[in-house]
C-alpha cells in the first residue's frame, strides 16, 4: 500500500497550484496602462517609473528597459 500512496503523492508535487492572487506590480502596470491610454506616455511618466522600480525590485524588469523606458504612445 505504501507504494501507491508514494505515487499519487509524486504525482501533484509537479502541478501548479491555482492562484487567485495579482502578480507583483499588477496594480501600477494597470494603472500605467490607463494612464497612457488616456493622457499619454508623457505624462505618465511617474506611474511608470513606480511599475519599471516594483519590476526591479524583483528583478523582473525587462533588460531593455532602461534603453526605451516608455512605451510608444497609440
Amino acid at each position: 500500500m505504501s507504494e501507491s500512496h508514494s505515487d499519487a503523492t509524486a504525482e501533484g508535487q509537479g502541478a501548479p497550484e491555482p492562484t487567485t492572487e495579482e502578480p507583483p506590480c499588477a496594480e501600477l502596470k494597470a494603472a500605467s496602462e490607463k494612464c497612457i491610454k488616456e493622457k499619454g506616455g508623457e505624462a505618465c511618466k511617474e506611474l511608470l517609473e513606480a511599475y519599471h522600480s516594483c519590476l526591479r525590485a524583483l528583478g523582473t524588469a525587462h533588460q531593455d528597459l532602461e534603453a526605451n523606458p516608455l512605451p510608444p504612445s497609440h
